[in-house]
Parts: structure tokens; C-alpha cells; sequence
């Protein structure tokens, strides 16, 4: 099996708008991947889409994408985007 990719999850995303996650995951494709989001105080729709992009096609490739670390704030956000607190707490359907 090929080696875990993690990434640490800013606090907010870049004033930019780019947002290191995209990057992380592209060089990360095909392999394991693990994203602590211990550090983001507020998850905003934009990199809630890209963690839920890239839970399905890692699904689909049949690879562990796992999120870890999630606080109470970043559990609120989900709830506030209209997901349940759990989501990425539970074995996600292909």
C-alpha cells in the first residue's frame, strides 16, 4: 500500500482564495490521504466542496480519505452547510 498523504488544514482559507488543499490533493491522487482540521476555525462552503469532491473520487478509486481532528466549530460548520456533524465520521457509500 502506498504511504499516507496528510495535510494539516489551515484556520481560514488564503485572502487570495487559493486554498493549499487543491494542490495536496492533486499531487496525492491515488493514494491514501489524511486532513486534520484541527486548526480551521470555520469551514466556508468553498473548501467544504473541495474536501467533498475529493471524498467521492477517492471513494471511487476504492482509497482511504480520511478527515480527522474535527472540533466543535468545524462540526457546526458542517451542520450550518446543511451536512450532519458526522459525515465524515461515518463509512461513506461508493
Amino acid at each position: 500500500m502506498s504511504d499516507i498523504h496528510f495535510h494539516a488544514m489551515g484556520p481560514a482559507r488564503a485572502r487570495s482564495g487559493e486554498d493549499p488543499l487543491v494542490p495536496f490533493l492533486l499531487g496525492a491522487l491515488k493514494g491514501p490521504v489524511t486532513i486534520s482540521t484541527r486548526d480551521v476555525n470555520r469551514i466556508d462552503s468553498h473548501r467544504l466542496q473541495i474536501l467533498l469532491v475529493a471524498q467521492r473520487r477517492w471513494a471511487s478509486d476504492g482509497v482511504p480519505f480520511t478527515v480527522t481532528d474535527m472540533s466543535p466549530a468545524f462540526r457546526q460548520g458542517l451542520e450550518r452547510l446543511g451536512l450532519d456533524a458526522d459525515h465524515f465520521d461515518k463509512e461513506r457509500p461508493q
